[in-house]
């Protein structure tokens, strides 16, 4: 009765990947994905800014943490996919995390965002997708509107 095996060892490798009662799904990493626009706020619809460096801030135990790190393509867009981390529980909803840009931003690449001082800031929020990939299961999850903060 090999197809019966079969369907066994099929049944217990289904039940142990699927996600744990909680609600909660084991995950290899997460993606955040956003972009960057030449305005006073950051904010699109506008230019992208290329050459941006952003920062993945995640709160991790209490305290601050950079998780991930990315830079700006031509048009503005970034991808930031980090590994699970120690300390770091993904899952839904996630830890609370936000993507962070540095200003001032040099003027030849976005002139309104040059002449000021801060961070750019956006909350990270899930988008209720979880896809495969090398790292295994990524929640996906979107930088949803820069807040200037600072000085």
């Amino acid at each position: 009765m090999p197809h019966n095996h079969l369907f066994l060892i099929s049944l217990l490798l289904f039940a142990t990947a699927a996600p744990l009662a909680h609600g909660q799904i084991n995950l290899g990493g997460l993606t955040v994905g956003g972009q960057l626009c030449c305005t006073s706020t950051g904010n699109c619809p506008g230019q992208g800014v290329p050459g941006a460096v952003v920062n993945l801030l995640c709160n991790i135990l209490g305290g601050t943490t950079t998780v991930g790190q990315a830079t700006t393509n031509a048009n503005g867009s970034f991808n930031i996919t980090v590994p699970a981390l120690a300390g770091l529980v993904l899952g839904l909803p996630i830890v609370p995390c936000v993507a962070g840009i540095q200003l001032p931003l040099e003027a030849v690449v976005c002139p309104v965002l040059s002449a000021t001082q801060g961070v750019l800031s956006s909350v990270v929020q899930s988008v209720d997708t979880v896809v495969s990939t090398a790292l295994g299961l990524v929640q996906n999850a979107t930088a949803v509107g820069f807040i200037r903060m600072g000085v």
